[in-house]
């Protein structure tokens, strides 16, 4: 759809016309969800220019007095044989970061927390 978008607008934008916002803010939506460099590819846009918008984005929301936001969950005890530990990381590519160090969990337990995160940074 935003590639259809971004192809009207180049046949008929007058030569020097830059793009408008709203192409490029749908854009930066998209790179934050499909990340950079495929969205770049995808509406044959320069990778540069939409970096320095997504980290003027980011900086933006701080400036907004939306500072990240940092949740510690209590840690759970661990089984009487001290128990194998992991940690899982997931980073999206808006910057968004999601690190869970947990006791012996098997995939099924984290997929809920997993999908809640992915869910509210889409």
């Amino acid at each position: 759809m935003l590639a259809q978008r971004l192809k009207t607008w180049r046949a008929t934008r007058r030569p020097g016309q830059r793009i408008p916002e709203d192409l490029w803010q749908a854009a930066t939506d998209l790179a934050g969800i499909h990340g950079l460099s495929r969205t770049t590819t995808a509406l044959k846009l320069s990778y540069y220019a939409l970096r320095r918008r997504l980290q003027a984005g980011a900086a933006g929301d701080n400036r907004r007095g939306r500072p990240p936001v940092f949740v510690e969950v209590p840690s759970l005890p661990l089984p009487p044989d001290g128990g194998a530990r992991g940690t899982v990381e997931l980073v999206v590519a808006s910057g968004a970061r999601l690190i869970l160090r947990v006791p012996d969990v098997g995939p099924a337990g984290l997929l809920s927390v997993v999908e809640l995160f992915l869910r509210h940074r889409a």
